[in-house]
């Protein structure tokens, strides 16, 4: 029976949870953004529906 190397998991498992980090970071990041630009649209939309009743 081999004996696992203890450097090599140590390595890997920062690796994998460095990974899971930075797409959860992404994907805070990219739903914050689309959530931004969904809140600029209807501002967008108000002020022009807003501004077409004062004509």
């Amino acid at each position: 029976m081999m004996k696992l190397n203890n450097k090599g998991f140590a390595i890997s498992t920062m690796l994998y949870g460095l990974l899971v980090v930075l797409l959860l970071l992404f994907t805070l990041v990219i739903s914050t953004m689309a959530s931004n630009r969904q809140n600029s649209k209807d501002f967008v939309d108000t002020t022009t529906d807003e501004l077409e009743k004062r004509k």
